[in-house]
This record gives C-alpha cells, structure tokens and sequence, in this order.
C-alpha cells in the first residue's frame, strides 16, 4: 500500500463514520462528499498505472541507498531514514552487515530490497566452486515500461535509443510501442515482455 492509498483509506473511513454519526453533516452532503473523494481516488489510482510522470508524484521512485556495499548518505536522509532503521530493515532479511549487500533499494511502498554480494548468496557459487560471470553491469535495469523508453536509464548505462531499436529489431520488434517491458540484464542480454504477452529473452 503506497502513501496516497493509506491516506485515500484513511479519508473514506472518515466521511463515512461521520456521515454515520455527526448530526451536522447531512446525508446528501456526506453522500457527496464520499462518492466525490472515491472518484478522485479511483482516478488517481488510473493515472498512476497509465502515467509514469503521475506515479512519480503519487507513489514516488525507488531510492538507492546502499550502492556495491557503500551507504549513500544523502539517498539514506532522503528517505528519512537512520542507521538504526536501516540495520533493522536489514536483519529482518537476515543480514547482519553493510558489507554483504551489493545493492538496497528502498522501494515506494517503504520496504527495502536487497541484494547480496555473489559470495553471500544463500547456497553460494563460492560454495559450490561455480565461476562468477563477469558482470557488464552492476544492476539490471529498466529500458522500456508499457511502450515508453527510459531514456534517463540508457544515458546512465551509456546506451542510446539507436542501440535498443536495433536490439528489438532482432528480436522481430519494429517499435518500441510494441513492447510492455523491456529490461537489461547484468550481462547485458535484454529481456522483453510484449504487449501481447508474448516473451521473448
């Protein structure tokens, strides 16, 4: 549940209980007011899955707050974050230090995503003596979400729009248009999910 849906919630229950017990609130008006708030809410609940530019002021963004097992100090004070917190969020997954995660993410519905060093998976490679693959890049990474390119996170990998047409183009897709989702992989092979469901890796 994002902040808005909390608080959409919250709204409701409250025009309600009081179109139920306060006597200086009429019905039509009360009748109203919950029909009008639940419209908006519905709506906003449309923009926020059809508009990317909506869903960033509704729910917000993913923060990044532990980057290849560094702490990014100012992500952590944006996200009203302390150590304390942090360290909590990260026993509650079962680690118990900064220097086994590669990569947190603190996500839009106020959880943390982890992911862990290589050598501290659970069943490691290290373990099992497997070869780690190099990595072309450190995180895989969205490039196309419901037919719309991330043109910020091609300029982050040094990407650019001709090099991902291309890319659909071999994978016998004219547009990008066509595609749901689109992701570059940490090995730099692309995963796409068409619209029509169809995927292809």
């Amino acid at each position: 549940m994002t902040f808005f849906n909390f608080v959409s919630a919250i709204t409701i229950g409250s025009i309600a209980a009081n179109l139920a017990i306060s006597s200086n609130l009429s019905v039509q008006n009360g009748v109203i007011a919950l029909v009008g708030w639940t419209v908006f809410t519905l709506l906003m609940g449309y923009l926020d899955i059809k508009s990317k530019k909506a869903r960033k002021i509704t729910t917000g963004e993913p923060i990044i707050i532990i980057k290849e097992g560094n702490v990014m100090e100012n992500s952590l004070r944006s996200t009203r974050l302390d150590m304390d917190a942090l360290m909590t969020m990260l026993r509650q997954q079962n680690i118990f230090a900064i220097k086994d995660v590669e990569y947190a993410i603190f996500e839009t519905n106020g959880k943390l995503s982890v992911m862990k060093h290589d050598q501290k998976q659970a069943v490691t490679k290290e373990d099992m003596n497997i070869p780690i693959n190099a990595k072309k890049y450190p995180i895989s990474a969205e490039l196309v979400s419901d037919g719309i390119i991330n043109t910020n996170n091609l300029a982050r990998l040094d990407l650019n729009e001709k090099w991902l047409k291309q890319e659909l183009k071999n994978a016998g897709i004219a547009s990008a248009s066509e595609v749901f989702y689109a992701e570059i992989q940490q090995d730099g092979s692309l995963y796409i999910d068409k619209k029509d469901d169809d995927m292809v890796h």
